[in-house]
């Protein structure tokens, strides 16, 4: 039973904030986060993750205000192997897609193979297979981003591979609703409405 904590709350809230460009609310959000005592780790791992989705520019925005706030903590560099990220990219990729993950390759294939093979090396291997945060609490964390930009299909993917991760319809909506400070209540509510029609078929 996956459980939505206080922190994952906020990790998402901080997300959103990212996500919509809003500097000085995740200035707000970074700095409450701080106080709460919350793992330093997991909030840098959510800005790196950011950057499959907002690019570059928002996360090294995002990591100046993170440096702000935790300027002494060390940070580790990841060893890149690229044999090892796509291996672990499709370990991720099938646990999120699951019998969809077939039909997803060859559509990506057919749209670019490069940009297929990026998705599992990139994507699913270098950026969701780090460690420090669960793939249940990155899969949430992409679903506030891609519900405050509003990628349709990408949501839909994302919300899907949250219920297949084994995350409660609930505990999303919970999610959702938790950023309407932060996100477009439209794309709130279509999002809330998205995720209906993905359980109901």
């Amino acid at each position: 039973m996956y459980t939505l904590t206080k922190e994952i709350l906020l990790l998402t809230e901080i997300a959103a904030c990212i996500a919509s460009d809003n500097f000085k609310l995740l200035q707000s959000k970074s700095n409450n986060y701080k106080k709460q005592g919350y793992d330093p780790l997991k909030l840098y791992e959510l800005i790196l993750q950011s950057y499959l989705f907002c690019g570059f520019p928002a996360a090294i925005e995002s990591l100046k205000i993170f440096r702000k706030h935790f300027n002494d903590l060390e940070i580790q560099k990841y060893n890149h192997n690229v044999i090892e990220f796509r291996s672990s990219g499709i370990v991720n990729c099938k646990l999120i897609y699951k019998k969809n993950y077939k039909k997803l390759i060859e559509n990506m294939n057919s749209l670019g193979p490069d940009l297929k093979e990026w998705m599992l090396i990139e994507g699913y291997g270098k950026v969701l297979g780090r460690p420090n945060l669960s793939l249940k609490d990155r899969e949430l964390v992409n679903v506030a981003i891609l519900c405050t930009h509003y990628y349709e299909s990408q949501l839909h993917s994302h919300m899907r591979g949250c219920l297949n991760l084994g995350i409660d319809k609930k505990v999303i909506k919970k999610m959702l609703g938790n950023l309407k400070s932060i996100s477009d209540m439209k794309n709130i509510n279509k999002a809330m409405k998205l995720l209906d029609k993905i359980t109901i078929s």
